[in-house]
């Protein structure tokens, strides 16, 4: 079991170099450079969260399979495979660039598509080897870890970006993303040597109707799945994903800041290491007060952190002999505190998905879950990507507001709106209550 945590860990650290692109600066500058809409990139970042929806009828094939393994490693290979069209598609359609943004939505999208079809089995078959005692320091020590490779990811792709990419050329996005599926492609190979327990079979002849309503008997997991799905919503307003920023903060840095690619992939990198400086505190703190505790103050203080891009101002200024935004370094050290506040949130969710999920039928309760917590994801970036390219035609905003802002104000009402009071009314189960004395 030991070697499997490990090994686990290893196969996450290529994970994140191939992760770094489609959710740091890589992907959404691409889609400027080919010049996307905000709608475009919207709809992007809401094909990344409604593909979640694929996870509940590849549940109900998976609950059948005598093993989720094979079929996860099959599906999900595609889908890092897939991340190579950025690279693939300026060589097929080098005369039809109006066609690129299209290809790439269309690819990408079917790629999101194919690794949901293996999230849920993932997900269960994590949650049946981490030891429920430590659950909570497992994943934060996961977490540190996964974060050194994240930073040496993005600053080296970074680096890339600024050296081979230039205003007409995607040349440099090309190497990045034949990198980012490489090592994506590193990461199941390494994984598959992970161990998988035996499945907990379920009554595969009950009505799919009463299966798909089995886990919201258990107490708490319907309250558990509609807050996250509205902190997802949040998220995604303004173009988090996975507790990173990324799509609108990033192009945002770029359009108005005239921020370089890997002055833009700073915040994501400073992000990272708030995300692993904190889960080190996290992990420790889940365990002993519980996650739902925890997840109730991230909620209340995240989008205090998130209201730094108000104060944010143009300018430059002169550092270590380079000229950077101020901005950039501004955001910099906030995106410190987003990661570690979004970072913890999402280690609470998987968390409490653990524990608000039955061990039997546990694959088709987790796609439940997270489908209906990305569906509110998709909400969120096409609703973002709309009220921004509406905001944008209609000129100037008053005081100097950038479409962005409020975006930004939007994600913290409906934080503190929806988010705050449904953690306050979440009931840890007794088990843990007991155990944990809260």
């Amino acid at each position: 079991m030991h070697r499997s945590l490990r090994l686990n860990i290893a196969a996450g650290v290529f994970g994140m170099f191939w992760i770094c692109a489609p959710l740091g600066a890589p992907l959404p500058l691409l889609m400027q450079a080919v010049h996307a809409s905000s709608t475009q990139l919207g709809l992007l970042s809401a094909a990344w969260q409604a593909a979640m929806l694929a996870q509940i009828p590849a549940a109900l094939f998976a609950e059948s399979l005598s093993r989720r393994k094979p079929m996860w490693a099959t599906v999900t290979l595609l889908h890092r495979i897939l991340w190579a069209a950025p690279a693939v598609v300026p060589l097929v359609l080098p005369n039809r660039r109006e066609w690129w943004p299209v290809a790439l939505i269309t690819a990408l999208a079917l790629s999101n598509l194919l690794a949901n079809l293996g999230t849920a089995s993932w997900l269960s078959w994590m949650a049946d080897i981490v030891p429920v005692d430590r659950a909570g320091r497992f994943w934060a020590v996961r977490q540190r870890i996964l974060a050194v490779g994240l930073i040496a990811g993005t600053a080296f792709y970074g680096w890339l970006l600024d050296r081979y990419a230039g205003s007409e050329s995607v040349f440099g996005f090309q190497v990045v993303f034949a990198l980012c599926s490489f090592f994506g492609i590193l990461d199941i190979v390494v994984h598959c040597f992970v161990h998988e327990p035996p499945v907990q079979k379920t009554e595969l002849g009950l009505p799919l109707a009463r299966r798909l309503a089995a886990p919201f008997q258990t107490p708490g997991f319907r309250r558990l799945t509609l807050l996250m799905a509205f902190w997802t919503c949040a998220q995604s307003l303004v173009g988090y994903t996975l507790a990173m920023p990324g799509f609108f903060s990033m192009v945002h840095l770029r359009e108005s800041f005239g921020a370089s690619y890997s002055q833009a992939s700073l915040i994501f990198m400073a992000a990272a290491l708030g995300g692993a400086l904190f889960s080190g505190k996290l992990g420790p703190w889940m365990d002993r007060a519980g996650a739902v505790a925890v997840m109730t103050r991230l909620a209340v203080v995240a989008p205090v952190s998130m209201m730094a891009w108000w104060f944010v101002k143009p300018g430059t200024l002169e550092l270590a002999g380079h000229t950077w935004p101020v901005a950039v370094l501004w955001m910099a050290f906030a995106a410190l505190l987003q990661g570690a506040f979004c970072t913890g949130a999402l280690l609470c969710q998987f968390r409490l998905a653990q524990m608000f999920t039955p061990t039997s039928g546990r694959t088709l309760a987790m796609a439940v879950h997270w489908s209906i917590a990305g569906l509110g994801g998709a909400v969120g970036g096409i609703g973002g990507g709309w009220v921004k390219d509406l905001l944008e035609q209609g000129g100037a905003l008053p005081g100097g507001r950038y479409a962005f802002d409020v975006l930004v104000l939007l994600s913290v009402l409906l934080t503190w709106g929806a988010v705050v009071p449904l953690c306050l009314k979440l009931a840890a189960p007794v088990e843990e209550g007991a155990r944990l004395n809260v």
